[in-house]
C-alpha cells in the first residue's frame, strides 16, 4: 500500500533536534465516546498511550524492516546495490481507552535500528531522525491526523540507544504527560517530515512481548553494587524499584562473570558496547527500566540504592511446538540450549546472529537454522516476514543478496549467506506447502542464480563483490583452511538441487539448472578431488560438502566415515558441521552421527554444557558471543533421524511421512514430538533387553509408515505400538 492509502493526509512529524528518543502528545475531542481505531507507526520503535493507559503489550514495534533508502549510508566496503523497502504499520482498536470529551494521545518514540548513530561496526547505516505518523478513525467517519499540532518534548530521555542502553532523568519529569492533567509548558511544535518512500503494510507477523518474568539470585554483595544472575541466558532487561527521589540508579548486563564475580563484557561487545541503564529517580514509586532496547545476559550488576523488582524476558511471541528428551544429557542440553538461543535471537520476526553485539538478521545464520526453527517452533508468520526482508535486500539489477536482512552491514559469502534466497523459501515450502508464496519468490531465486553464475571462473565461485566479503565456512575450531571457492561452489550446487525440486512443483523447466549442476560438479571434481575419493584430504569436513552436493562417490563416504570414526569430535565450522551430520545420517551412518552430536571431547556441545552454558556459543572454544544459534541448526536431526520423523520425497506440509528412527547404540531411549500443519507427531522408543519398543502417536490427515530394516508398517491416527 502507499502512504496515502494507509494514512490519508496524516503528516510525519519529528523533533527539531536529532533526538534519539522523545515524547509526543496530542489532545482531541470525542463527542460521544464512539468506537475508534488508530493506524500508527513510530520509527524506529514506539509505545502508545491513550489517556495515560498503555495501548497494547507489543514491544519494539513495529517489526524492523529495511524501511527506506538511506542517502547518507556510508560503509567500510563498496556498496552499489539498489533494493526495495517496506515499513510495517500497527493498527489498534482504542475504543475502550476513550473518554467522552477531551482525550489525550501520548506516544514515546525511540531510535531502534532506524536512528542508529553509535554502533558503526560497518559504517553509517542510520535512516534519519526518529518520526511519527498516525490516523485515528471514528465510526462516524471523523478522523484525527498527525500534524504540527502534535507537540513533543525530550521528556525523561537523556539518551537512548538499542546497542548501548538508556539514560533517564525523572527528577523534573511530569508523570501525567500523557493525560489531561499534564503540565502544558515545555512542549514544542515538531518539524514536518516528508513521508518515507516505501511500501507500507499493516503488520501481520507477531510482535515482541514480555514473555515471562524471572526472580534473580544474588551472587555478590559489594559496597556500592550487587551482582545478580538469572536461571539462563535471556534477552530482556532488569526492572528496578526505588521510592527515594534524587537517587542515581544503574545496572549493567553481561553473559559472564570474571574470577571476582564481577561481570565480564567481552562476549557481548568487547567492552566497546556496554549494555547499561541509568536513571535519576523521582518520588513516584514507579518502576525504572528501558523502553527501546533489550539486553542479552544472564548476569547483571546493580547499584545498591535500589531493589530489583523483576527481570523481564522479551522476544518475538512465537510458541515452542516441539519437545525432545533422550538418555544422553548432552543431547538434552543441546536441544534446550538451541531453544533458549533462538528465542533470545528472535526480535521483530528476524532470526539474528546474537542478541547484543550485532543483533542482525545474518542470512547465513538464518539460512542454516531455518529448518530447525520451522520444525521446533510455530514460525510460519515469522518466516513469511523474513523472506520478504531477504527479497527486499536483493539488488534489483544483479540479483546480489546482502549478508543481513534487513540490511545493516555485516560480512558473509555468496552461497553460505546469499544462498538464503533459495534455502529459506525451500524450507518454508517443504514445511508449509504454500505454492503461491513459492511462485512469488521464484523470480528472486532465478535472479540470484544469474548473479552466482557471474561470480564464477572455470565453474567455481571465486568472488562476490569487489573489495567486499567472500567467506566460505565460518567458525571452525582451528584456523579456517578449507578453500572458499570449494565451500561456495558445493553449497551452491546443493542449492541448485533445491531449486530444481521447487521448479518441478511450479511446473517450470529445469534443464538449465540441471546443466549448471553438472558443470559445477565437474569443476569441483577437477579442482579439488584427490583421486582416492577424498576432497582436499577431507580438510575440515570437505568430503561432507562434496558428498552432500553429489560430487563424491562411495569412496568419499568411506573416507568421511573413517575420518570421523577415528576423530570422534568436530573439526568443522557452521556449514561443515551441518553438512557432515546430514551426510552421515542420510547414508545410514546414524550411529556415528549421533556419537558426534553427543561426543564428550574438546570440540563438542558437551564442552559448552560442562562450562555451564545455557545457550549456544559463537565459537567452539567460547570466544565471542555466548548466544549464537547457528550451531543449533543440527537440532533438526534429533527429530528427523533420532526420532525418525521425515517427510517423503516431494511431500510438503507433512502430508506423507516416514518414521524411521536411528536406534543409536549410545542411546537407551529417545522421545519427543513436533507440531505440523496437521497437528502433533509423537515418537518414543526405548530399549528393552534385546528388543526396542516403539510408540508412535499421529494426528489425523497424515499418511505415514514405520520403516525398519527395509520393512514397512502402515500407521494410523492415534497410538501405534511396535516391538522391534
Amino acid at each position: 500500500m502507499t502512504h496515502k492509502e494507509l494514512f490519508s493526509d496524516a503528516r510525519w512529524i519529528c523533533p527539531k533536534s536529532d533526538a534519539d528518543a522523545a515524547l509526543f502528545r496530542a489532545e482531541f475531542i470525542n463527542d460521544k465516546a464512539q468506537s475508534a481505531e488508530i493506524t500508527i507507526c513510530g520509527l524506529g520503535y514506539f509505545v502508545l498511550y491513550i489517556n495515560g493507559q498503555r495501548v497494547s503489550d507489543d514491544e519494539f514495534a513495529p517489526a524492523y524492516t529495511d524501511y527506506h533508502n538511506r542517502p547518507d549510508m556510508v560503509l567500510s566496503y563498496p556498496l552499489n546495490d539498489v533494493w526495495s523497502h517496506r515499513i510495517n504499520v500497527m493498527k489498534y482498536d482504542i475504543t475502550k481507552y476513550l473518554h467522552e470529551g477531551e482525550n489525550v494521545l501520548g506516544v514515546m518514540v525511540g531510535g531502534g535500528f532506524y536512528h542508529q548513530l553509535l554502533r558503526k561496526g560497518e559504517g553509517n547505516v542510520s535512516y534519519g531522525k526518529i518520526k511519527l505518523c498516525y490516523k485515528i478513525d471514528f465510526e462516524d467517519g471523523k478522523q484525527i491526523l498527525s500534524d504540527a499540532n502534535t507537540l513533543y518534548k525530550r521528556g525523561f530521555f537523556v539518551n537512548s540507544n538499542l546497542f548501548h542502553g538508556e539514560n533517564h532523568d525523572y527528577s523534573r519529569f511530569d508523570r501525567k504527560w500523557n493525560t489531561s492533567e499534564a503540565q502544558k509548558h515545555g512542549w514544542t511544535k515538531p518539524d514536518i517530515s516528508v513521508a518515507p518512500l516505501s511500501e507500507y503494510y499493516i503488520q501481520s507477523c507477531p510482535s515482541d512481548k514480555v514473555i515471562e518474568t524471572l526472580t534473580p539470585e544474588l551472587v555478590k554483595k559489594a559496597d556500592t553494587y550487587n551482582v545478580y544472575k538469572v536461571e539462563r541466558n535471556i534477552t530482556g532487561y532488569p526492572v528496578l524499584r526505588c521510592n527515594e527521589p534524587g537517587e542515581h540508579l544503574w545496572y549493567e548486563c553481561a553473559e559472564e562473570l570474571d574470577e571476582n564475580l564481577d561481570i565480564d563484557n567481552m562476549s557481548v561487545g568487547y567492552n566497546e558496547q556496554r549494555q547499561r541503564f541509568f536513571a535519576i529517580t523521582d518520588n513516584s514509586g514507579e518502576l525504572y527500566h528501558p523502553y527501546f532496547t533489550w539486553h542479552g545476559f544472564q548476569y547483571f550488576v546493580v547499584s545498591n540504592n535500589c531493589e530489583v523488582a523483576e527481570v523481564r524476558v522479551i522476544h518475538t511471541d512465537i510458541d515452542i511446538t516441539s519437545s525432545f528428551e533422550c538418555s544422553d544429557e548432552t543431547l538434552n542440553w543441546y536441544y534446550k540450549a538451541f531453544i533458549n538461543t533462538q528465542l533470545g535471537n528472535t526480535h521483530g520476526c528476524i532470526p539474528s546472529d546474537c542478541p547484543h553485539r550485532e543483533r542482525l538478521g545474518y542470512t547465513g545464520d538464518g539460512m542454516l537454522t531455518c529448518d530447525a526453527v520451522m520444525t521446533e517452533f510455530d514460525a510460519e508468520a515469522m518466516y513469511r516476514k523474513w523472506i520478504e526482508d531477504i527479497k527486499d535486500c536483493q539488488d534489483k539489477s544483479t540479483g546480489h543478496v546482502q549478508h543481513t536482512a534487513p540490511f545493516a552491514g555485516g560480512g558473509g559469502g555468496p552461497a553460505g549467506w546469499g544462498g538464503a534466497m533459495i534455502v529459506v523459501p525451500y524450507r518454508f515450502y517443504r514445511h508449509y506447502g504454500d505454492v503461491q508464496a513459492l511462485r512469488d519468490v521464484y523470480p528472486n531465486m532465478a535472479k540470484f542464480v544469474e548473479y552466482m553464475e557471474s561470480r564464477c571462473e572455470d565453474g567455481l565461485i571465486v568472488r562476490e563483490e569487489k573489495d567486499g566479503w567472500c567467506l566460505g565456512d565460518w567458525c571452525t575450531p582451528e584456523r579456517i583452511a578449507i578453500p572458499e571457492p570449494f565451500v561456495n561452489t558445493t553449497l551452491y550446487i546443493s542449492q541448485l538441487k533445491m531449486l530444481v525440486e521447487l521448479c518441478k512443483a511450479l511446473e517450470i523447466d529445469t534443464a538449465k539448472y540441471e546443466q549448471m549442476i553438472a558443470e559445477h560438479t565437474e569443476a569441483v571434481i577437477k579442482k579439488y578431488a584427490d583421486g582416492d575419493g577424498s576432497f582436499i584430504g577431507c580438510l575440515q569436513g570437505a568430503d561432507a560438502f562434496a558428498a552432500e552436493c553429489g560430487a563424491g562417490d562411495e569412496r568419499t563416504l568411506e573416507k568421511l566415515v573413517e575420518k570421523y570414526t577415528s576423530l570422534q569430535q568436530f573439526d568443522t565450522g557452521i556449514f561443515g558441521t551441518y553438512s557432515l551430520l546430514n551426510v552421515l545420517y542420510s547414508s545410514g551412518n546414524g550411529d556415528l552421527a549421533t556419537e558426534l552430536l553427543a561426543n564428550k571431547n574438546e570440540v563438542s556441545f558437551e564442552h559448552m554444557r560442562k562450562a555451564g552454558a545455557s545457550t549456544l556459543w559463537e565459537n567452539w572454544n567460547g570466544e565471542s558471543s555466548h548466544s549464537h544459534p547457528m550451531f543449533g541448526a543440527s537440532t533438526s536431526y534429533l527429530f528427523s533421524h533420532v526420532l525418525g520423523i521425515r517427510q517423503k520425497e516431494n511431500s510438503v506440509r507433512y502430508d506423507e511421512i516416514v518414521i524411521e528412527p536411528v536406534f543409536a547404540k549410545c542411546l537407551d531411549f529417545a522421545k519427543g514430538y513436533i507440531t505440523t500443519p496437521h497437528g502433533k507427531i509423537k515418537v518414543e522408543w526405548k530399549r528393552n533387553e534385546r528388543k526396542i519398543e516403539v510408540e508412535i502417536e499421529l494426528c489425523e490427515g497424515i499418511n505415514a509408515i514405520l520403516l525398519n530394516d527395509g520393512k514397512e508398517a502402515l500407521l494410523s491416527a492415534g497410538k501405534n505400538n511396535f516391538t522391534l
